[in-house]
């Protein structure tokens, strides 16, 4: 009877030390301060510090969102990362249609309204369908509270969509410009750009 109950008391011991051990840690953390505490993968990606990658074949992009419940932080980060793949789609047709363009004896009025329209346009275009999911991270964060301890997560997500979705984008906006050209200047520089980027 007397072993079972020294038995039974160095079990209690051992489990009282074990359970104790993570909060002396967390106890000896500031208020305020912050630590990973589980990373899946177990390694960050090489892409985590790559917000935007145009390859031959695709456009990539990074996406992140920060705080919260697992499930809503993908989901935000996805919508971050689509909402970085339409600003760089827009940049990419900025820079192709306004090297087109270039010469082009027209006003600036009516230059930066073709352009905001072709840009729209291409963006708008662009098939959402053809987003393909290309990685996911997330990091589990312990922040020190005045009364214990909380977690949220650092989620981060990379999506590609392939150069032919923005190129069918960019012909639907050629054609358009070219179809809604309502003046000289208009019609000018949607033939030039039509020559220059047509396929």
């Amino acid at each position: 009877m007397r072993t079972g109950f020294i038995l039974f008391t160095v079990l209690i011991a051992l489990g009282l030390g074990v359970g104790c051990a993570p909060s002396a840690k967390i106890t000896k953390m500031k208020r305020g301060e912050e630590r990973v505490v589980d990373r899946i993968p177990d390694r960050p990606p090489k892409w985590l510090n790559t917000p935007f990658e145009e390859t031959k074949e695709s456009f990539l992009v990074k996406g992140e969102a920060k705080g919260g419940d697992v499930a809503i932080c993908l989901r935000q980060a996805k919508a971050n990362a689509i909402q970085h793949l339409v600003e760089a789609v827009k940049i990419k047709a900025r820079s192709e249609f306004s090297e087109a363009v270039r010469g082009v004896n027209v006003s600036e009025a009516s230059l930066g309204r073709y352009l905001d329209s072709v840009i729209a346009w291409t963006s708008e275009n662009i098939e959402v369908s053809g987003i393909v999911p290309r990685g996911e991270y997330r990091e589990k964060v312990l922040v020190r509270t005045y009364d214990g301890v909380r977690y949220y997560y650092n989620c981060f997500a990379r999506l590609s969509i392939p150069i032919e979705s923005y190129l069918r984008a960019r012909e639907t906006a050629l054609a358009r410009s070219t179809a809604e050209a309502q003046d000289a200047d208009a019609k000018a520089l949607a033939e030039k750009a039509k020559e220059k980027l047509s396929r």
